[in-house]
């Protein structure tokens, strides 16, 4: 029976349907979309130039099983303003969880007040006019599940029976548990521009130990949507975390040796990740990035490409504009291997004299692809044929400078296109701008970590420190 299906027929039995109403927020989309134009409106009374005021509010549940019983039981609730003023080139923030008109005053005083501490620097300013997000159409990211503790803690306890039962007595649960989060988010800049936000996020997660001959293994497994009805039955979770510890019970080290690797799409978003940081704005404008050649420089193979999709439904990295306002862009940061854009706020877009891309505040939804046509992971360890399929990394680092790639990591030994044995005790290296460009494939075994979407990815060649 395929996830999808096994998915479902968890929804029908459990009686899942889509909630309604605003969820556990205790503020409509409205109050704080007041309460962020009263905030800016306060500050520029009391003589601040420019203001940008956001008020934020989060809420939700969070329950943990352990032993057959509720570990622990949270209920999730903040509210704050921020408020950031602007005056001449100086900047300054301030927030509060006081919403009201004395806290807001008292904000938006301390901000002006720490504006006129501060060197002027004629690059910090709010996002110009024609970049803000002002006829943007809203993207669905609110489904609230309005869920009890009691559901919730149902949820855990079912992830932490299927990983006992998955074991045998061969696996504890470490951790196992499901939360439901509402937040909702509203800015106003100046007098003239507001938006606003209202999102879901649902997760399930497992982390179970396995043991053989006095020897403990970890590992885990999770699902996370804006949609509860997307996740995954907790059971699967649950099961899937046990099989994932079971299965590296006695690895062993290798020889120390040059072979190609295999990350597995969850290891795999790393390298992603490693990307996005030499990309920033930040990194580029100071020269502390190893991806130094440029827009249109070849930096990866040249059938990867690297897609933001800031509009997809219930993306968990959606959006139609950035904490600035600043719009939104599809587009590809990567094309056909070759450097298209970064990633900037407005402050760095001004420093490198480019054009702000919706970043301030993180990336969109990622899609980390091949041209080639996709592989299943069984088809990746035939073309792997002899090496190292990684499916953990442990430690370690990487210079974002020069790219030197350092890390400790376990998986499994691949022989003939087969798993030969469990691999531990071992360190990976390389140079990461030699990595990309060294990139074979990337698996139609998507996995989404976060905002980023990608298969398992095939390197040619990297070093294995091992005996």
């Amino acid at each position: 029976m395929s996830s999808a299906v096994q998915r479902l027929d968890w929804v029908r039995r459990n009686g899942i349907v889509r909630g309604s109403g605003d969820g556990y927020l205790l503020k409509s989309r409205e109050d704080l979309a007041q309460i962020a134009r009263d905030a800016a409106n306060r500050a520029m009374q009391r003589g601040a130039q420019q203001v940008v005021a956001s008020a934020n509010e989060v809420a939700g549940i969070v329950m943990r099983a352990r032993g057959g019983v509720f570990g622990s039981a949270v209920r999730e609730g903040k509210q704050v303003v921020s408020i950031r003023v602007f005056d001449r080139g100086r900047t300054g923030t301030a927030t509060t969880s006081a919403l009201t008109r004395a806290g807001l005053d008292l904000a938006a005083e301390r901000a002006i007040a720490i504006a006129r501490t501060v060197e002027p620097d004629p690059d910090a300013a709010p996002a110009a006019d024609e970049w803000l997000a002002r006829s943007a159409s809203e993207v669905p990211m609110f489904e609230p599940s309005n869920l009890t503790a009691q559901d919730l803690g149902g949820m855990a306890l079912e992830i932490e029976e299927a990983a006992l039962a998955t074991g045998g007595g061969s696996v504890r649960v470490n951790d196992a548990g499901a939360a439901s989060i509402d937040a909702s988010a509203a800015m106003a800049i100046g007098r003239d521009f507001d938006r606003s936000l209202v999102a879901s996020r649902h997760d399930i997660w497992c982390s179970a130990i396995a043991e053989q001959d006095g020897m403990m293994v970890q590992d885990s497994w999770s699902s996370s949507d804006r949609r509860v009805s997307q996740l995954l039955p907790p059971f699967m979770v649950g099961r899937t975390a046990a099989d994932r510890a079971l299965r590296k019970r006695g690895g062993r080290t290798v020889d120390t040796q040059t072979c190609s690797i295999l990350f597995d799409a969850p290891v795999a978003a790393s390298l992603v990740y490693d990307i996005v940081g030499a990309l920033t704005g930040a990194a580029q404008y100071r020269g502390a990035t190893f991806l130094t050649g440029g827009k249109g420089a070849q930096a990866l193979s040249g059938h990867v490409d690297l897609l933001e999709d800031p509009f997809e439904p219930y993306g968990l990295g959606s959006g139609v504009c950035d904490s600035e306002g600043v719009a939104s862009i599809h587009r590809f940061v990567i094309s056909g291997g070759r450097v298209e854009d970064y990633f900037l706020s407005c402050f760095y877009a001004r420093k490198l004299g480019l054009q702000p891309t919706g970043n301030a505040d993180g990336v969109r939804n990622l899609h980390f692809t091949s041209r080639h046509p996709p592989r299943s992971t069984a088809a990746l360890l035939r073309l792997l044929d002899r090496g190292l399929w990684v499916t953990e990394l442990i430690g370690g680092a990487v210079d974002p400078v020069t790219g030197t790639y350092s890390k400790a990591a376990a998986g499994f030994w691949i022989e003939n296109g087969a798993i030969a044995f469990p691999v531990q005790d071992i360190t990976i290296a390389g140079e990461l701008p030699v990595m990309l460009r060294q990139i074979v494939a990337i698996g139609g075994d998507v996995h989404r970590s976060g905002a980023v979407r990608t298969g398992s990815v095939l390197i040619e060649s990297m070093r294995i420190a091992g005996r």
